[in-house]
């Protein structure tokens, strides 16, 4: 015997007029119809508890939850109880897929900051949930209430920035938890400049590789300093050019792609930073070592 499919409502959400951004706080009485849509949305739990099915899935929720759901996946929210203490009160942050559509060329840094951000939710075809453990997410989500409630002059700006950080920390999060961190760590030293070495292209911060590794971040300052003599960004800036002069004898790639390939994408710093480090600019780099083959 087969089971039949579930039904549900594709919600048609409306949008304003040339803003592809809206935001609601809502307090669930019972629950939603299951629903799925053609549009990104991020749910925070303000306040009470409930269960949150969503595609295949049942979960407890409660107060600090936070839910990616892309496009297309099925999900109900249910109250607690039909009458609780505690409303289950959420937070919805809806936004249409041109904000995260891919763009034909990226003029600056900024660009390319966003453009991969975009491109990891644009690609995730699975829901993600985090948990605010900082406050972080709450003070965005309440930034955004005030916002609307407010609506002063602005407001649909006011979204767009908040909506761009609460990606931001999102994909922080998320790039976090995808690192594989040691059962032991002996040497925070010899681990950090391990670790460079392998993401020198978009490293964490300093501030952000300690808290991962939960040790302290002038601790660590100190000890890399007596180790290496160098700091944590000056190691990161030695590595990269010694990525860049191997890439500039090993391959016809322009200047501009060999600084993208080591995570370099401003030019005049690229320039400055290489030339401090080799007296020489990369071209005359190549073009000296080309001619010592």
């Amino acid at each position: 015997m087969t089971s039949s499919p579930r039904s549900f409502e594709m919600f048609q959400h409306p949008f304003l007029i040339e803003t592809p951004i809206s935001f609601q706080m809502v307090t669930v009485k019972g629950s939603f119809q299951e629903h799925a849509h053609e549009f990104y949305e991020i749910i925070y739990i303000s306040e009470g508890k409930g269960t949150l099915f969503i595609h295949k899935d049942s979960l407890q929720i409660e107060e600090g939850d936070l839910f990616f759901i892309p496009i297309g996946i099925p999900h109900l929210l249910k109250s607690e109880s039909a009458t609780p203490a505690v409303p289950l009160q959420m937070m919805t942050c809806m936004f249409q897929t041109e904000l995260l559509a891919p763009q034909n060329s990226l003029k600056n840094e900024l660009e390319r900051e966003f453009d991969a951000i975009a491109q990891f939710f644009r690609q995730s075809e699975e829901w993600l949930r985090y948990k605010d453990q900082g406050g972080e997410f709450a003070r965005i989500m309440y930034s955004m209430n005030f916002a609307v409630n407010s609506q002063s002059p602005g407001y649909h700006y006011k979204l767009y920035i908040c909506l761009l950080d609460l990606l931001n920390t999102m994909y922080r999060l998320k790039q976090f938890s995808l690192l594989s961190k040691p059962d032991k760590l002996v040497d925070p030293v010899a681990f950090a400049i391990e670790y460079i070495q392998v993401h020198y292209r978009n490293p964490l911060k300093m501030e952000e590789f300690c808290q991962w590794l939960s040790i302290s971040p002038r601790h660590l300052q100190r000890k890399f300093k007596e180790t290496t003599g160098y700091t944590y960004t000056r190691m990161l800036q030695q590595v990269r050019v010694q990525k860049s002069c191997e890439l500039l004898i090993n391959t016809d790639w322009s200047i501009q792609q060999i600084a993208d390939e080591v995570g370099i994408h401003d030019m005049k710093y690229f320039y400055r930073l290489f030339k401090t480090s080799c007296g020489l600019t990369p071209l005359h780099f190549r073009q000296q070592n080309i001619r010592t083959k």
